[in-house]
């Protein structure tokens, strides 16, 4: 682990977001095997060895932009589960061209599992407030609907991803609220 990841010296969070910054913006311009270590430094405006004592490599700077944007996302919306999809939804649009330039990279792995836990919460609660009707037709756990859920979202977010003309991913994932709410005799709030 690099010396300073996650150190409390206010100086040395101000260089890692520095490069948390660069590594985002870069992200946004071209796939991530593109990006250099030195390009990372050149857009922070640091040295390589400031670099090293904050992340182990590229891939790690990249993952840890990725992820502290959807954990912003996931945080910065309150109120009902609904509301906090749409809000992690709502950020993966607006940041479209990360994730095609993410997803052939070494850095998909830790960036689908930023996204499955910025879903989770909201996707416990939903389940939870399923529990009666899913209940009463089959023996299924809050946690295998959970699953469920997320795994499902996911799919929204990959076959948007994957297809330049499709919809609004906003309108994908109101019909796929809404599914699960009519399917499941729910109203939404």
């Amino acid at each position: 682990m690099a010396a300073r990841a996650h150190s409390a010296d206010p100086r040395a969070e101000r260089v890692r977001a520095l490069l948390r910054d660069a590594a985002f913006e870069l992200a946004h311009e071209r796939p991530v095997d593109e990006i250099t270590v030195g390009d990372l430094v050149t857009r922070a405006g640091v040295s390589r060895q400031v670099f090293y004592q904050h992340f182990t490599d590229r891939d790690d700077a990249v993952a840890t932009a990725v992820t502290a944007a959807f954990t912003a996302a996931a945080s910065g919306v309150d109120g009902a589960p609904r509301a906090r999809i749409l809000g992690i939804f709502d950020a993966a649009a607006d940041h479209r061209a990360v994730y095609h330039n993410v997803v052939p990279s070494a850095v998909t792995q830790p960036v689908v599992a930023a996204f499955r836990a910025a879903l989770q919460p909201a996707c416990e609660e939903m389940a939870r407030a399923a529990m009666p009707v899913v209940a009463s037709i089959s023996g299924l756990e809050p946690d295998a609907v959970s699953r469920f859920l997320v795994g499902g979202f996911q799919e929204v977010l990959r076959s948007w991803m994957e297809d330049p003309d499709s919809p609004p991913l906003r309108d994908r994932v109101v019909a796929a609220l809404d599914t699960v709410d009519a399917l499941l005799g729910l109203t939404h709030s």
